[in-house]
């Protein structure tokens, strides 16, 4: 009997721990941080952006300088989402919103390509992702919740500008997850293609990806109890949104982009990503880019890939 009692209560020492340490990465990643990251985060040590310092410095001016609203929508829950405008010069040929990644902010990830949108003769939209930036949101969800958001600026950006300027979506890391997750949507009729640089495919596989190679922790059972934690206190499930399904059912054109140094989303979830895709699709890969540093890694090569994208899509008709 003692040995029966002695068994339960390492049983019930064990389970309290993993309890413990699933509610401790819910809020190590999940959770908004108390104190988020700045525009200036690049110059922060061990920072993938610190290398291109001038370059970012440079590209942050322009946004500030270019930025002549900020606008706001509702999302589908209730919370006040915000995001930089910047408006094409002259006769504009379309419109792109941007989302960021993980932890990010507009102003980081797609700050090298901004200046670059504009000159092609876009606006720019620049939507911060619920639980970042100045946008509203306690917790981070991965595309599954955010994929809504998506679709809510792209209607946003439809009536704003009318339905007769051409409409891309464009994201990096996370927020290239969530355009795709958002591609199966019903987006507005002039949405006209998505560029997804480095996305991942779910939330589960990414984290698993990410606590096996960082805490050498494995999917069973820290992802099972943290995908309860998540649907009890944050409302969705880690598998709640799988990008290559919804890219099997979408029309839009989608530009793949990944670099293949990158050791933090694997260029394989890209492939398949593409190999999931049913629309017309091309991939572009960057052999010693990082982690969302393509664009920045092979400058010349992205702005090549994304223009000759951008024209042969914005020429044609909606997708329906």
């Amino acid at each position: 009997m003692i040995v029966v009692w002695v068994i339960l209560g390492i049983c019930a020492v064990l389970v309290a721990a993993l309890l413990a340490a699933s509610v401790f990465f819910f809020r190590f990643s999940i959770r908004r941080y108390r104190v988020e990251g700045t525009d200036e985060q690049y110059e922060d040590e061990g920072s993938i952006w610190k290398p291109y310092r001038e370059r970012m410095e440079e590209a942050q001016r322009f946004i500030k300088s270019h930025t002549t609203q900020k606008v706001d929508i509702v999302s589908f829950d209730g919370l006040r989402l915000t995001a930089l405008y910047l408006p094409a010069k002259g006769q504009p040929k379309g419109v792109i919103v941007a989302f960021h990644g993980y932890r990010s902010l507009a102003t980081i990830d797609f700050a090298l390509e901004v200046e670059f949108f504009h000159q092609l003769g876009y606006h720019v939209l620049l939507p911060y992702q619920r639980s970042h930036g100045e946008s509203q949101g306690k917790y981070i969800t991965y595309g599954v919740k955010e994929r809504f958001d998506c679709r809510d600026w792209a209607h946003y950006a439809a009536r704003r500008f009318g339905k007769d300027l051409p409409l891309f979506l464009a994201g990096i890391s996370m927020g290239a997850a969530t355009v795709m997750m958002a591609s199966e949507l019903d987006l507005p009729e002039n949405t006209r293609g998505i560029v997804a640089d480095c996305g991942f495919t779910t939330p589960w596989e990414i984290m698993a990806y990410v606590a096996k190679r960082d805490f050498r922790l494995p999917e069973f059972p820290l992802l099972y109890l943290m995908d309860w934690v998540a649907r009890l206190r944050a409302g969705f499930a880690l598998k709640g949104a799988d990008t290559r399904e919804a890219l099997a059912k979408t029309s839009l054109p989608v530009l793949f982009i990944h670099g293949q140094a990158d050791d933090f989303v694997p260029v394989s979830m890209t492939e398949e990503n593409y190999q999931a895709c049913r629309s017309e699709k091309e991939l572009y890969l960057v052999p010693e880019a990082g982690h969302a540093l393509s664009f920045a890694v092979d400058t010349q090569g992205c702005e090549k890939a994304i223009k000759a994208f951008l024209e042969k899509y914005g020429e044609q008709g909606p997708k329906g």
